[in-house]
């Protein structure tokens, strides 16, 4: 019970008012600022104020990003939460219950209701619903019984006309309007109904892929998948999203467009040689077109497997034994322009089932691709075998026989294959010794070449030493030759001028004497 006027709410303390004390019917509803609680809000808190077992919590609160994703057609059914709705809940012991307890102890202990912390009473006074809080009561009127005790948590309290329902972050709560025949979506938050004409229904999961609202239908398609509706008589496609079907238009089912895989069942079939062959297989396949799929094709799933059945079965009709057996791989491929073509590498997995593998996409995928708008991306042979169990045993024999044959013809092979290898490693080995030889010849030959040639630079280097030498030589002597010649002929010169000179020394002395 609430006995002081302030409230703290984290580090402030904002006064918690009421609005008209004197009134008996509004002393339980308070306002924080802009918001409107009522003591059911306090009650749902237990334990967070230590004066009463009840806290306050905000009645309103809106899921945009879900309210976003909805239909825009379904925005007229939804009903946000009211902070205005307010319920009351009685949990006041006035001094006339005291004073009544003690005159009347025995009635009072009769009429007396004990509620425990987190639940909350419903009671009946005459024909109108009412609500009491944790605590002691007394149920003074004879007319006034307590009906059922719930726990403050749930999720949906119903008591007659009163109605208050909790919606979690991600859900719709559906009800109807049975006065108006129209469904009613409460959002996420706190939902005070008080109307005999609402009737609750349940709680929406919106993660699934239907829900029923009423007659309509709400449908959830998620990537991968599309969703088929026919309105007005029109075939449409529903993509990935939430979609609303109201009647009279009406939802079909929700086909997946990722690639699936159908099981052929297991059917015996003769080839053209009367061999009956038991074949189980696998067909892989993805819907590309869904609106051609669905306007040509009453049921997707058996006329598939209906065509490969019989496609099956006539490629088999088709082929003997023989043929099949011995058929190599030809993988189904489609060129840019158009042609079938196939690549002649050998088969990786048993020529039986690439052949028939082979026939059967060429047979239909172009058929089922342009005609249904489904592309056949594979078929995946599980088994085929002779059914006859003599005749399998007959030819499994005569496998084992050709087997033996094949395995010794294989052992000569590589016999023979192996003398090839050894001759031709002797013959490498005798070209290899044979190009060492005349390597090592060669080398001879080349250091013989390189010491003949160094011998003779040797020689030449030394002949032209001599010859630089005598050449020197005759070059010092001619040299002193010519100087010898220089000088005796300076001498000569010398001797004719001291010659010449002594002649005019007498020839003057002689005309001296004359005169």
């Amino acid at each position: 019970r609430i006995t002081c006027d302030t409230l703290m709410f984290g580090d402030t303390h904002t006064p918690l008012t009421r609005k008209g004390a004197s009134d008996v019917e509004n002393k339980t509803h308070f306002s924080y600022g802009s918001m409107e609680y009522t003591r059911m809000d306090m009650e749902e808190k237990a334990g967070l104020i230590s004066a009463q077992p009840g806290a306050i919590r905000h009645t309103g609160g809106t899921d945009d990003s879900l309210l976003n994703q909805l239909p825009v057609e379904l925005q007229g059914y939804l009903k946000k939460p009211n902070p205005k709705d307010n319920v009351h809940i009685t949990d006041d012991v006035s001094i006339f219950d005291n004073l009544f307890c003690c005159l009347c102890p025995c009635y009072a202990y009769a009429k007396m209701v004990l509620i425990k912390q987190g639940e909350i009473g419903l009671t009946w006074h005459g024909d109108e619903p009412r609500l009491i809080g944790p605590g002691r009561h007394y149920l003074w009127s004879p007319t006034h019984d307590l009906f059922s005790v719930k726990n403050i948590s749930d999720p949906v309290i119903i008591h007659g006309p009163l109605k208050i329902i909790r919606v979690r972050i991600g859900q719709l709560g559906l009800a109807m309007d049975t006065e108006r025949g129209m469904p009613v979506l409460y959002t996420a938050g706190k939902h005070v109904v008080n109307s005999p004409t609402i009737v609750f229904k349940r709680m929406l999961d919106l993660t699934v892929r239907e829900n029923t609202l009423g007659v309509m239908k709400l449908i959830r398609v998620e990537t991968g998948y599309v969703g088929y509706a026919y309105k007005k008589g029109e075939l449409v496609i529903l993509e990935p999203g939430i979609h609303l079907i109201v009647p009279p238009d009406r939802f079909g089912s929700i086909l997946s467009t990722q690639q699936q895989t159908l099981s052929l069942p297991e059917g015996i079939h003769e080839s053209s040689d009367y061999v009956a062959l038991r074949i189980r297989a696998d067909v892989f396949y993805r819907i590309v077109d869904p609106k051609r799929a669905l306007t040509n094709i009453k049921n997707i799933e058996v006329q598939i497997r209906e065509t490969a059945v019989s496609t099956v079965a006539g490629i088999i009709r088709s082929s003997t034994l023989n043929e099949i057996a011995n058929s190599s791989r030809v993988t189904y491929k489609k060129t840019a322009d158009g042609d079938e073509k196939g690549d002649g590498s050998d088969p990786s997995a048993p020529a039986f089932f690439e052949h028939v593998h082979d026939q059967f996409m060429e047979s239909l995928h172009d058929h089922m691709l342009e005609d249904w708008g489904i592309e056949l991306s594979n078929i995946r042979i599980e088994s085929l075998k002779i059914d006859d169990e003599r005749l399998a045993q007959d030819i499994s024999k005569q496998a084992v026989q050709v087997s033996q044959q094949e395995a010794k013809y294989r052992m000569l092979q590589k016999q023979a294959e192996l003398v090839q290898v050894e001759a031709d490693n002797l013959k490498t080995q005798r070209l290899k010794e044979m190009e060492a030889t005349n390597l090592i010849i060669r080398s001879k030959a080349d250091a013989e070449a390189a010491a003949r040639l160094k011998e003779m630079e040797a020689t030449n280097t030394i002949i032209r030493m001599k010859a630089q030498a005598e050449a020197s030589a005759l070059f010092a002597k001619a040299e002193a030759e010519a100087k010898s010649l220089v000088e005796k002929a300076k001498a000569e010169k010398e001797a004719k001028e001291l010659r010449g000179l002594g002649e005019v020394i007498s020839h003057t002395h002689t005309h001296t004497h004359t005169h």
